[in-house]
């Protein structure tokens, strides 16, 4: 069995930029003897993530792909299209991806994996946060 791919991107607070770690030569994230994770550049310095304090947010690959093979990182939003169960119930939407309270992946309170002939990645929340708010 095959296991699902692990990586990361990293939003840069002072750049006010996107990095997909292992993308670049010089990204790599470690982590420290306490599991907290650090972020390395080698042109720019390192940072840690696992605090809040550091200067980058950490987000994982969910090892899942929207309806266009997009890659679907958490803190992505995504656009919920053309759901069979739409009119009996409010679907269709735009949602944030993110953990419930039992660890599951979801879009809003919708399970991601279920959702995925459904949605296409239109943004994430550092750079198109407005998206969100279009639907409210």
């Amino acid at each position: 069995m095959q296991g699902r791919e692990i990586k990361f991107r990293i939003w840069d607070k002072d750049l006010k930029k996107m990095r997909v770690c292992g993308t670049d030569i010089h990204d790599s994230i470690a982590f420290d003897m306490d599991n907290n994770a650090v972020y390395y550049n080698m042109q720019n310095g390192c940072g840690s993530l696992a605090d809040g304090t550091g200067t980058y947010d950490l987000m994982q690959f969910t090892g899942l792909r929207d309806k266009n093979g997009k890659e679907i990182y958490e803190g992505d939003i995504v656009d919920l299209r053309d759901h069979p169960f739409e009119g009996s119930m409010k679907i269709n939407g735009v949602y944030e991806v993110g953990y419930n309270e039992r660890m599951e992946l979801c879009c809003g309170s919708l399970l991601l994996h279920r959702e995925i002939p459904y949605i296409t990645v239109i943004g994430n929340i550092y750079e198109n946060r407005d998206l969100l708010e279009v639907g409210e």
